[in-house]
């Protein structure tokens, strides 16, 4: 087989790094530097790490790594030759997530700026689209070859050695419930992101595997019978909360199928109602997310930047390059549409998140200060009494 080609391919069509590992530890030092965000959080994406498992990798096997960020690496061997295709995201990126891992693994809050910038730049991919394209790929590359057997790696080493073959079959045995969890994941991120053209082919996907093997009979009865669509219902309410949408609204649409459920409708009508339950809760996200705040499409686009800079250094003119408008014109129209100025705004934000982690963790005060953009605590402190008529230290007592 052509290696180069079939690192073209994966690459150009995953947009995910493949790296040949035929010169030894060079390349694998070289995957270390450049994607290894924390020796201690990543132990597995370490140079040392990953030549003991290519060592161990068995033909005819594509082994998936996922880290405590729930970032994964891939890592096989096709024709004698040894690949890792990697790293990318398994889900969006979640500030109470990541902030949670770094304070119980003891890590400082400040690394979460480098961190946000090192997630948000990896492709997200999931198992089933994963073993499809590579599977195809070595098919189209070398005709007669049979699939790749899948498993999944989750634990995490920091001394290598032999014992941990075990893990091989340990995990091997979960790799039905890991598909499922991961089928799961890509159709409540459809959902977030309010993706009604894909929406329902994911749904059907999850629901209806073209399989017929116990594991995936069990996964049916899952998601269609009785209670358990209850619970389907919930995980998409969830999903489409944490878009931004109106609670009133997602409680409306759901509760309408609720009391168009019955016990007598059979599983065809029941998936059928759920189908157009989940189809008009994401298309609810998609208007609410083009729509937000009912202000213009440049203001839009000022305010999700800012929310999602908060940690750097947010200047007029970064904004106003943008959305391709003036100072002037994007502080005009800014004020009109907002009744704030743009800093205002800018600190307003920061302030209010930094009430949520006062309240929700126990960071220093400091850190959260770092954290929301203010490099000069007393400053930090200065602004937010302005706006919540109390010192940090006094709004964290009030929890």
């Amino acid at each position: 087989m052509d290696k180069n080609l079939f690192k073209s391919l994966i690459n150009n069509i995953l947009d995910v790094p493949v790296f040949i590992t035929s010169d030894g530890t060079k390349t694998l030092s070289k995957f270390e530097t450049e994607y290894c965000f924390d020796k201690d959080l990543q132990p597995m994406f370490t140079a040392s790490a990953l030549q003991y498992l290519l060592n161990a990798a068995i033909p005819g096997t594509f082994y998936e790594i996922v880290d405590y960020f729930d970032v994964a690496i891939i890592f096989l061997v096709v024709d004698e030759q040894k690949y890792i295709i990697g790293p990318y995201a398994k889900s969006a990126f979640s500030d109470s997530q990541m902030e949670s891992i770094l304070i119980s693994h003891g890590a400082s809050i400040s690394k979460m700026p480098a961190l946000k910038l090192y997630y948000t730049n990896l492709p997200i991919l999931f198992t089933d689209q994963l073993q499809k394209i590579i599977n195809g790929t070595i098919k189209a590359l070398i005709p007669g070859s049979t699939n790749y057997e899948y498993r999944r790696l989750t634990g995490f080493i920091n001394d290598i050695n032999k014992e941990s073959d075990t893990l091989y079959l340990d995990e091997k045995r979960y790799s039905e419930i890991y598909k499922r969890y991961d089928m799961e994941k890509r159709f409540l991120s459809m959902i977030r992101n309010g993706d009604v053209e894909n929406i329902f082919s994911a749904f059907k996907e999850m629901a209806y595997s073209s399989k017929q093997d116990k594991s995936v009979m069990e996964m049916q009865r899952y998601y269609t019978f009785g209670a358990n669509m209850a619970i389907l219902r919930a995980l998409s309410r969830k999903a489409a909360e944490e878009s931004g949408l109106s609670v009133i609204t997602i409680d409306t649409i759901t509760q309408k199928y609720v009391q168009l459920a019955s016990a007598k409708l059979t599983v065809d009508e029941q998936t059928r109602l759920m189908n157009e339950m989940i189809t008009e809760l994401t298309d609810a996200v998609h208007k609410h997310r083009l729509s937000i705040g009912n202000y213009s499409s440049s203001i839009q686009q000022v305010i999700e930047y800012i929310d999602l800079h908060l940690s750097e250094e947010i200047t007029l003119i970064k904004l106003s390059d943008t959305v391709n408008l003036s100072v002037s014109r994007l502080s005009a129209i800014f004020k009109s549409e907002t009744g704030d100025t743009i800093m205002s705004f800018v600190a307003k934000q920061r302030c209010k998140k930094a009430a949520n982690l006062l309240k929700e963790t126990n960071y220093p005060i400091s850190e959260i200060s770092s954290f929301v953009g203010y490099t000069d605590n007393n400053y930090f402190v200065k602004v937010f009494k302005k706006i919540y008529n109390a010192t940090p230290s006094e709004y964290r007592l009030m929890k």
